[in-house]
């Protein structure tokens, strides 16, 4: 169970730093991929915010492709 806590742990920490890196840093193509890397995981919120970030187009192209894969994978983690 503990090594449970530690890795659900560890993917809110690569989420948390993620989101953080996006919406405030100049480099935040690491945000970016610290997000890819949490939502293919399992972190279903990184998952979503990819979907956001992708349907608005905020800090990566515009595409909805995209948007809907990592919405579907947010779903399907739920």
């Amino acid at each position: 169970m503990k090594h449970k806590t530690t890795a659900a742990h560890e993917l809110e920490h690569l989420y948390s730093t993620g989101v953080n890196t996006v919406q405030t840093e100049t480099n935040y193509r690491n945000g970016i991929d610290q997000l890819e890397t949490a939502a293919r995981a399992g972190h279903g919120k990184a998952a979503l915010f990819l979907a956001q970030l992708y349907h608005q187009g905020f800090r990566v192209e515009r595409d909805l492709q995209k948007a809907q894969y990592w919405q579907d994978l947010a779903y399907q983690q739920a």
